[in-house]
């Protein structure tokens, strides 16, 4: 149907009306002023909904919103995470703060673990209780016949007696080995997991569990000793501050004038030598040196032989010294005493023992040094030539000892051989007196 045909009907009656009429025939509703109105409406609407589809609001995306809140999240707990490490670890710092000072306090922080310096004194001192047993022991025989000693209890009083008097001492040489000193000597004691050695010329060997069975009933006498040696040792044991100082010069490596031990007895021995300046010293012990080294036995100066650096211990004490003859009984102590500024020389020879303290000569180790730190090379020259002297020491003896034994039989030859002469000489004589005998009757 064509637009034209399509009919068309009054809005307000519905009676079929024609496009170019303007009222109703049945109603007489204007029909072109309504029409009009409609096309704008019409138009409008679809305006509208045109306007409306360019318009409609495209939804929204939320990625970057996403991505904002997680960064943000992120940030938070960055920040939040940086702060609670900052406050432990201010709090740990607070609390090594507290605990260094406690240290230098003498406070003990934690209160639940063991004291470790508690726990090991009480094993020293463990250990110092065998150490006594176990010398006891060993020297139960000599006190049985010096002191007329005939029982168990009577060795514990005199053994105690001695210790507290001081006529014995003990001295602590490494964990577990002790040097018991009298003025007789020193033994070496050490404690083993099972058994206590105490060594001398020999050893002595004895039991833990035999040591039990035998002064366990002492304790109480024997460990008022105990604790007053251990205390003795503790505070040997505690480091000085010349010793921190010298371990700076030490690690340094820088001063050039610190001497080790053997350069220090040399420079101590030197010292005490003949001479009004370190280089007459020196010049008097290289001259002794120079004839100590002739290749002919019967030229070297027995009595004047520097024969070697050796060492040894008295009252607990250890020493170095140099000996000046081939018996090496003639010979210089020296005692470095540790980290001790003081260093102490005595002279010993036969009749003038280590016991006797007046000989011993206290000095500075500093003012040797720096009187001798010029002439180290000096003395490590020397400390060689002492070295080399104690390894020929016994080729020289045997020498010695062959050449007597060669004069020996050789004097004996001569003796019988005047023997011989004798005779001889005998016989005539007594023919010319007999001659003399009658001449005498004759002269009558």
């Amino acid at each position: 149907m064509k637009k034209k045909d399509q009919k068309k009907f009054c809005p307000n009656c519905g009676t079929p009306i024609n496009e170019d009429e303007d009222f109703c025939k049945n109603c007489g509703k204007r029909i072109r002023n309504n029409k009009q109105e409609q096309k704008p409406k019409k138009v409008a609407q679809v305006t509208s909904q045109r306007v409306q589809m360019h318009h409609v609001p495209k939804k929204k995306s939320y990625t970057g919103l996403i991505v904002i809140i997680g960064i943000l999240i992120l940030l938070v707990g960055g920040i939040t995470g940086i702060y609670f490490y900052n406050q432990h670890n201010d709090q740990a710092a607070v609390v090594a703060k507290n605990s260094k000072s406690s240290k230098k306090n003498g406070v003990t922080i934690s209160r639940n673990k063991k004291d470790p310096k508690k726990s090991s004194s009480k094993e020293d001192n463990k250990k110092l209780l065998w150490m006594l047993m176990g010398y006891m022991a060993y020297a139960k025989k000599n006190y049985e016949e010096s002191q007329d000693i005939s029982s168990i209890p009577e060795l514990v009083d005199a053994v105690v007696k001695d210790f507290n008097d001081g006529t014995l001492t003990a001295t602590q040489n490494s964990e577990s080995t002790y040097t018991v000193s009298n003025s007789y000597g020193d033994v070496n004691v050490t404690v083993k997991p099972s058994e206590v050695r105490v060594t001398n010329d020999g050893t002595t060997v004895t039991s833990k569990s035999e040591l039990k069975q035998t002064y366990n009933k002492y304790i109480d006498k024997i460990t008022p000793v105990v604790k007053k040696i251990g205390n003795k040792t503790n505070s040997a044991h505690k480091p000085s501050t010349s010793n921190k100082s010298s371990k700076k010069v030490n690690k340094s490596g820088k001063d050039s004038a610190a001497f080790n031990d053997e350069e220090m007895v040399v420079a101590a021995y030197v010292d005490n030598a003949d001479g009004n300046s370190p280089q007459d010293k020196i010049n008097t012990i290289k001259s002794t040196l120079e004839k100590d080294n002739n290749s002919d036995v019967d030229k070297i100066p027995t009595d004047d032989f520097l024969s070697g650096l050796y060492t040894g211990s008295y009252q607990g004490k250890s020493y170095d010294s140099i000996a000046s003859n081939l018996s090496t009984s003639h010979y210089e102590a020296v005692y470095l005493n540790g980290d001790s500024d003081q260093y102490a020389i005595q002279a010993v020879a036969p009749g003038m023992g280590l016991d006797e303290e007046s000989n011993r000569k206290s000095r500075s180790k500093k003012d040797l040094i720096n009187k001798y730190k010029s002439y180290k090379e000096d003395l490590n020259e020397i400390l060689n030539q002492l070295k080399d002297n104690k390894s020929r020491m016994s080729a020289i003896n045997n020498e010695i000892n062959k050449k007597a034994d060669d004069n020996s039989k050789s004097d004996n030859n001569d003796s019988d051989d005047s023997d011989h002469d004798s005779d001889s000489n005998n016989s005539n004589q007594d023919e010319d007196t007999n001659d003399s005998d009658e001449d005498v009757d004759v002269d009558d």
